[in-house]
Formats: structure tokens, C-alpha cells, sequence
């Protein structure tokens, strides 16, 4: 899977390499006011260097240069093999973090997301998709999902529609194209469990979730870059306590 790595090169600027299948394919420097605007997998904080990250470490991992004997220099001259084992750790670290917070605030998130249900499902949605992004640490996070649009005078109905969100950093609404229709449709036949990992291909790190919340099919698809027994435990709790 293809990532990005960012680097701090100055108080005021950020190198960000983008690696894939096995090499370098660009690099730029980037002003760290607009870190925002990038997409960013995870970030190497050179030393001695101050650098807000409370409000960034929720969408990636942050780690000090120090633990890979790393400098600014380094980093744009590393290869790939080498920047993989470095970013696989600070990558699994992070997910594991996540993962453990989500165990220890399982029952506060489910009430958050409960009270949401009935009148906000698009807060709904955009917040358990956050919850799956940081729990999976998966890139191009899909949904696609029932909503109801309440009918505004007596002589109308309510109307089902099918609702998308994607993203990366954050959660966007998009328009349903014609392949997604088709994935529904292929995969209509396995929206029975409450959350069903149904496809998953390790080597290129794609999954498929079919879940089911309140009778209702949410269908779920992104890019992992690891699937482990605890994502898959603590995530299958989550959805089948959403379910009570």
C-alpha cells in the first residue's frame, strides 16, 4: 500500500515523501500551517523542535525522530524497505492506542452514538466513521448507508435514500456512482450479521465490511494497512452493542 510520510524539517516547514510498491514517487516541502491540507499517514518530529500535536495526533501517529536515530537529511535520502519497518511501528503503535481507548470508552461511545441515531444520522455515520478510520487506520474510508428523509406536509412519504461518505482526514459526502450500485448489489446477499468482515486481501490491504445497524445495511469499504484479532474483537462489539 502506498503512504506518506511527513518529516519536520524546520519550526516553520515539513517534508512529506509519498512511498509506494517499494520506492519513492515524490517528495515536497510543505509550510506546517498548512499540514491540514495534506494527506498524512504519519509524522517524524525532528528534536528540539516544538510542535502542536494534540489536535493532529487524532488522525495519525506522531513520533520523535530520536527513537530512529532520524535527522531531516536522513529521511529524505531513506528507501523504501528501510522507512517501512519505521512506519509499520509508529503505524501499529498508534492503532493499538486507539483501539485500547475505544475498549476503555466502549460504553460512553455506544450511548454517544445511540442518542445520535434517531434525529442526526449523518452525525451518526460521521462519527463511527472517524471511529473506524483511527480503530483500523485505513485510508479511502467509505460508507454507504440508509437515511431517511422525513416527508414535510401529510400528503408526502417518507423517502429512503442511500447516502455516501468518504475521506481520508475527514468524512465528505459524495455522489453514488454506478459501481457502487453494482457492489451493492453483489454483495446484497451478506447484510445477515450485525458486522461481517467479508472480504479482505492482505497483499493489497483491501477490505469489506457488511454490517447492519438497527436492521438497517451499512456497507463499508477501505485500504488497511494491518487486520488484527483485537481491531476485529473490539470493532464487533461496537456495532453489536449499537444493535441492543
Amino acid at each position: 500500500m502506498d503512504f506518506n510520510l511527513a518529516f519536520t524539517r524546520s519550526q516553520e516547514q515539513i517534508i512529506i515523501r509519498h512511498f509506494s510498491d517499494g520506492s519513492s514517487v515524490s517528495s515536497k516541502i510543505v509550510n506546517i500551517e498548512d499540514i491540514k491540507n495534506h494527506s498524512i499517514d504519519g509524522l517524524i518530529l525532528a528534536d528540539n523542535l516544538i510542535f502542536e500535536i494534540e489536535s493532529e495526533l487524532k488522525f495519525y501517529p506522531i513520533r520523535p525522530a530520536q527513537e530512529f536515530s532520524l535527522t531531516a537529511e536522513k529521511f529524505e535520502k531513506i528507501d523504501y524497505l528501510n522507512v517501512k519497518v519505521i512506519f509499520d511501528k509508529i503505524r501499529e503503535n498508534w492503532i493499538i492506542q486507539n483501539n485500547l481507548t475505544l475498549i476503555e470508552e466502549i460504553f460512553k461511545t455506544r450511548q454517544h452514538l445511540i442518542t445520535l441515531w434517531p434525529n442526526d444520522r449523518s452525525g451518526f455515520f460521521e462519527e463511527l466513521w472517524f471511529i473506524l478510520r483511527n480503530n483500523l487506520g485505513a485510508q479511502n474510508l467509505v460508507f454507504i448507508y440508509n437515511d431517511l428523509i422525513k416527508a414535510k406536509s401529510e400528503n408526502e412519504k417518507n423517502k429512503l435514500i442511500k447516502v455516501k461518505v468518504k475521506g481520508d482526514r475527514l468524512p465528505t459526502l459524495a455522489s453514488l456512482d454506478e459501481m457502487d450500485d453494482m457492489l451493492l448489489k453483489n454483495y446484497e446477499k451478506d447484510f445477515g450479521n450485525l458486522f461481517d468482515i467479508t472480504d479482505y486481501n492482505k497483499e493489497k490491504g483491501q477490505i469489506v465490511i457488511c454490517a447492519t445497524i438497527k436492521k438497517s445495511p451499512v456497507f463499508i469499504m477501505a485500504n488497511v494497512f494491518q487486520l488484527t484479532r483485537m481491531q476485529k474483537a473490539v470493532l464487533q462489539s461496537l456495532f453489536e452493542g449499537l444493535n441492543l
